[in-house]
């Protein structure tokens, strides 16, 4: 079986927008022929606000796809972290809906004007930010990526992670745990996949992965459902995207969620309707997401990336950049630890 070709090919486009799964692999950069995106919402920009060493003559902006949640309070912590340890005027914005594409290019417009000294950014999209991003390298300053890609070589480092191979884990993950909610191999079912945006290189990597270990290992009655609901980044959407998948797709035994707001939006779905019957992989671990994978009556497990650590080491590095100080390696692999129950309880996680 190839999972692949149990999307139609404008789904599949749109997903796996840098090509076929083997050569989307851990770099930061890629091409595509798929066309970016405009957001229709309303511009909601977080200003930025100087949080560390205003006095500093070395100023840092920071510019965040979004400022909802754990994931990005962790963000923030590790950036914080860094910033004790150097001598920077740190300064923190951000949009606050993950769509704002324009909100984003205002706010490196802005840094550039201000004379930033170096631009960390988690992009929204991974191509609509390609000039923008263009134009800093062109003004020399340096420019850190963390989180997230963007479709060009204009940046100096990224911090994220090896979301392909992040992929492939989850979809592994995923077959284990419908064999344990009884599941056999000639049954027919089939598993929804949602991603928060379709404009995101780390979406785009993260469902190859997935499709990838799943073409390869799946059994031949276990199909990919059709249906793909973009939540940008929503936790309600994603609810309502859950909801849509359950009630359009009677056999539906298992859903991968690709981002923290995903995972979120499903756990709650199949928590509330108690659906135990239906198999949960996500990203990341909200609350809710901690408490789905520790009640016994459901089946679940989570991506945890290192998303503290992609701030803390882009700072310290972005402050090496300014002073000078090159590295040849471009891309940083943050890495991920897999969540389950176990891992809940050996680590006493509560």
């Amino acid at each position: 079986m190839n999972a692949k070709t149990l999307l139609n090919k404008k789904q599949f486009c749109l997903l796996m927008a840098a090509g076929a799964a083997s050569a989307l692999l851990t770099g930061c950069s890629g091409s595509s022929e798929s066309a970016p995106e405009t957001s229709t919402e309303k511009s909601a920009i977080v200003d930025y606000t100087c949080f560390s060493n205003p006095e500093s003559a070395k100023k840092i902006y920071v510019i965040l796809k979004n400022y909802h949640g754990d994931y990005w309070k962790k963000v923030i912590a590790g950036i914080s972290d860094a910033a004790e340890e150097i001598d920077a005027a740190i300064y923190l914005g951000g949009i606050d809906n993950e769509t704002d594409i324009d909100g984003q290019i205002s706010l490196i417009e802005q840094a550039v004007k201000q004379n930033a000294d170096g631009i960390l950014l988690a992009p929204a999209n991974s191509f609509s930010l390609v000039d923008s991003c263009h134009a800093v390298k062109e003004q020399q300053i340096p420019l850190v990526l963390i989180d997230s890609s963007i479709n060009s070589d204009d940046y100096s480092h990224c911090y994220m992670t090896n979301n392909m191979s992040a992929g492939e884990t989850a979809a592994q993950e995923m077959l284990s745990l419908l064999q344990d909610a009884g599941n056999s191999a000639t049954d027919h079912l089939e598993v929804g996949i949602m991603p928060s945006l379709d404009t995101s290189q780390t979406m785009v990597n993260r469902i190859s992965g997935f499709l990838d270990y799943w073409s390869n290992y799946a059994p031949q009655q276990w199909n990919i459902a059709e249906d793909i609901y973009l939540n940008g980044g929503n936790v309600s959407k994603a609810q309502s995207d859950a909801s849509r998948l359950l009630k359009k797709h009677e056999d539906l035994k298992g859903i991968f969620g690709c981002s923290n707001t995903s995972t979120t939006g499903i756990v709650n779905v199949l928590t509330e309707q108690e659906r135990t019957d239906v198999v949960m992989v996500g990203f990341d671990l909200a609350d809710e997401t901690r408490q789905f994978i520790q009640n016994p009556d459901f089946y679940g497990a989570s991506l945890m990336q290192k998303q503290d650590e992609m701030g803390y080491q882009g700072i310290l590095s972005l402050n090496d950049l300014i002073d000078g100080k090159e590295s040849g390696q471009k891309y940083f692999d943050t890495g991920i630890i897999l969540i389950d129950e176990n891992y809940l309880m050996e680590n006493s996680v509560s």
